[in-house]
């Protein structure tokens, strides 16, 4: 009988626990596709998070920034393995992970400490106040699916709430196809 009591006890705990959403993932697949000088390239991406940037530290990096511009932010950036992007044969480390929750899912964004290498060649004036490699996208909370553009050359911005903004080198972005998530 004291059995029983304890097993009502706990499931009735357990019901008054809170509901927890779904956690935002860990690694996600796509086709990444970008105008280049030489033409539209499509390639196999995978981005996966080791970890999050809490928001605390993200307001910090905004501090940096507001201080000492995009060389600062980067210098603090660089070194950091918080995930890791594989772009083709390219794999680069992530600097920063961000995921804030939207009314269906989740915005990430995903940032290198260096542009993302597309074209074979360089051929572009040269652009260093654009240190970053940037993918932002949303995915569906329910399905796992979502959409979202590359940005091979970017400068950021950052809130004084933490919100990153993303500021494109010469509009050369590109877009996913078949984005979804993994795990």
């Amino acid at each position: 009988m004291k059995h029983k009591y304890l097993v009502l006890v706990a499931l009735a705990m357990l019901a008054a626990l809170p509901v927890v959403a779904d956690p935002p993932g860990r690694e996600f697949t796509c086709t990444a596709v970008v105008d280049t000088t030489e033409g539209t390239r499509r390639m196999p991406m995978t981005l996966v998070a080791n970890r999050f940037t809490p928001v605390e530290e993200a307001k910090q990096l905004a501090e940096l920034l507001d201080k000492g511009g995009q060389d600062t932010l980067l210098a603090a950036l660089r070194g950091r393995s918080d995930g890791r992007l594989e772009l083709g044969a390219l794999s680069s480390p992530i600097a920063l992970v961000v995921a804030e929750e939207t009314r269906d899912g989740y915005r990430f964004i995903f940032v290198t400490a260096r542009k993302i290498q597309v074209d074979e060649t360089q051929l572009d004036k040269p652009s260093l106040d654009y240190p970053f490699g940037v993918a932002e996208f949303e995915v569906d909370g329910f399905s796992g699916r979502g959409e979202g553009s590359l940005h091979v050359e970017a400068a950021l911005s950052i809130d004084s709430d933490g919100h990153i903004e993303i500021d494109d080198y010469d509009g050369q972005d590109g877009h996913f196809e078949d984005l979804k998530r993994v795990r």
